[in-house]
């Protein structure tokens, strides 16, 4: 049985590949909300969000920091790891060698992450079968 680190651990190694339209390969990790604390205090000029209409109707709000989440949680372009940004302008080089084929790529590889985690059964339900 794993321990309660090594699950939090290898989900935060978990890394998603998705091919862009240019061919190359985005890899995406989950990540920590530590890394989640920094990014938000690198876009602190970036608030408010853009009301956008989903495929199936919904309208839905994008915060103007998502793209820049995404790009954090790049950590591999074709076989070059990426290192998580250690400022504002690390971040936004990331951002701009993604452009919008890599970014759309990697938002692609965040939502199976995030569709994987949410299929994983909790602990707790399985204490109580």
């Amino acid at each position: 049985m794993s321990t309660e680190s090594e699950i939090i651990l290898a989900r935060y190694k978990a890394v998603e590949k998705q091919a862009d339209s240019l061919g190359r390969i985005i890899g995406v990790r989950r990540l920590k909300p530590s890394e989640q604390t920094k990014v938000a205090g690198f876009c602190a000029d970036l608030p408010g969000y853009d009301e956008v209409t989903a495929p199936d109707g919904t309208m839905m709000r994008v915060p103007h920091r998502m793209p820049l989440l995404i790009a954090a949680a790049v950590c591999l372009i074709n076989d070059s790891p990426i290192p998580f940004p250690r400022n504002r302008a690390e971040l936004d080089s990331i951002y701009d060698r993604l452009d919008a084929e890599g970014l759309a790529a990697a938002g692609a590889g965040v939502a199976k992450l995030a569709e994987q985690e949410s299929t994983v059964e909790q602990p707790l339900d399985e204490a109580k079968n």
